[in-house]
């Protein structure tokens, strides 16, 4: 059994969905559960945190929890799972929880990779690349919480750690796995940042490190992983792993909440509107008080039409993104608009919608803890990287079947809004744009 540490919950669904696609059975916990609380059956088992940007110590504490209980399921191996776009500042997490992580393991040589071509992102001779972009030339390098000023990765990460990094370059990924582990061999206790532009190299670096106790990346070299895992299942029972599509919600009220700023999601908010969706957006200008302004957006709710889903967002383009934050502070603005998406979910379940779609992981795990959600099954994709979480009885308010939708700020095609929620009816009303 393979056991994940995701540092932010769009993560470990995107994660999910790279083994999942293999015919391996997913299930995902948000936050550690307690010690005693086993899990039902299943390949995989991913815990998924809220580490990406919380201070570095709490970071490593919930990442250690959640080794010690997916250790104690019978985890294998550990993947930490961490964004394609790396998603770090000099002072940032992922370094010293992969420090924590490969302590506790008695790991030697950890491999890792961004690499996730799927969605655009590649490492060539140790530089990430969005497209054709290095990732400090696009909009990651202006994110308001971990913006991307420097695509070399080797010394991002060695900013971030006292132990040696070095980088397997693409011709040796070229040569395949046994030259993968033929290099990991010779280095000592450290980690090696091994290039991959497409999946043949994830699916060799996969085989590499297929006995190693902790490997780490993006859900790119999670699907490499998984591929191996499903050729040895292959070929000890004679037939590749599958699992079961059916989707126990079904048609139910749902509704849309955002708090990504990423080019991508705006977009997907835009085309929401221009089909005429209602859609209301959150100004933490207006009112600094999170509950004021979702009682206000409730109200709103209670006026519109029940066949179309509703959007709620505090999605900003960066020019206004800078002057809210300007006013109210980066971390301030942050928190006051989670915790306001987070109540507007409550109020959302509370009038009988059973299906969620999130955007933005920060967004997404704030919504997860304040409907108390703790876990659930991994479903069928939306989008590339952006599965359905659902299954029967999981709402803890209501005992229902009840479905999310977790989407990353930068993943799926304009359109997923209206695909992952039902077709209006009618003509909305009012629209506080």
């Amino acid at each position: 059994m393979i056991g994940v540490i995701a540092d932010d919950f769009t993560g470990a669904t995107d994660v999910a969905v790279a083994f999942r696609r293999a015919g391996l059975r997913c299930l995902i916990a948000f936050g550690t559960p307690a010690a005693d609380r086993a899990a039902a059956p299943h390949d995989v088992l991913i815990v998924a945190l809220k580490s990406r940007t919380t201070p570095r110590a709490q970071a490593v504490n919930d990442s250690l929890g959640a080794l010690t209980w997916l250790t104690a399921q019978g985890a294998g191996q550990i993947y930490f799972k961490f964004c394609s776009t790396f998603d770090s500042t000099p002072d940032g997490n992922i370094g010293p929880v992969l420090d924590a992580l490969a302590g506790q393991l008695d790991a030697p040589t950890v491999l890792l990779t961004p690499s996730s071509p799927e969605h655009g992102r590649t490492q060539y001779l140790g530089t990430l690349f969005v497209g054709e972009q290095p990732l400090s030339e696009t909009p990651m390098r202006h994110h308001p919480l971990t913006p991307m000023t420097d695509s070399r990765l080797v010394r991002v990460l060695q900013r971030q750690t006292t132990r040696p990094v070095a980088l397997v370059p693409h011709p040796a990924v070229r040569r395949g796995a046994d030259e993968i582990r033929r290099r990991a061999a010779r280095r000592g206790r450290g980690y090696l940042l091994v290039d991959a532009i497409d999946t043949d190299d994830l699916n060799e670096i996969g085989r590499a490190v297929a006995d190693h106790p902790l490997v780490a990346g993006a859900a790119g070299l999670a699907g490499g992983i998984a591929a191996a895992v499903a050729d040895s299942l292959a070929g000890a029972t004679g037939s590749r792993p599958a699992v079961d599509d059916t989707d126990p919600v079904g048609d139910a009220p749902a509704a849309v909440l955002t708090g990504s700023c990423s080019a991508r999601t705006l977009e997907q908010i835009a085309a929401h509107r221009s089909a005429g969706r209602p859609t209301y957006r959150l100004d933490a200008l207006a009112d600094h008080d999170p509950a004021a302004l979702a009682r206000t957006a409730l109200a709103w709710y209670d006026t519109q039409p029940s066949a179309p889903a509703p959007l709620f967002h505090s999605s900003l383009p960066p020019e206004e993104l800078r002057a809210v934050q300007d006013a109210l502070g980066v971390q301030e603005s942050a928190a006051l608009l989670e915790d306001a998406l987070g109540r507007i979910a409550v109020g959302l379940v509370e009038r009988g919608v059973r299906r969620i779609v999130a955007a933005g992981g920060e967004t997404s795990g704030a919504i997860v803890t304040a409907l108390g959600i703790t876990g659930g099954e991994i479903g069928p994709e939306a989008a590339t990287g952006v599965p359905w979480i659902y299954g029967p009885g999981s709402h803890p308010r209501t005992h229902e079947p009840f479905a999310l939708l977790l989407k990353s700020g930068n993943f799926g095609e304009p359109d997923l809004f209206l695909r992952a929620t039902p077709a209006p009816t009618g003509d909305p009303t009012g629209d506080p744009e």
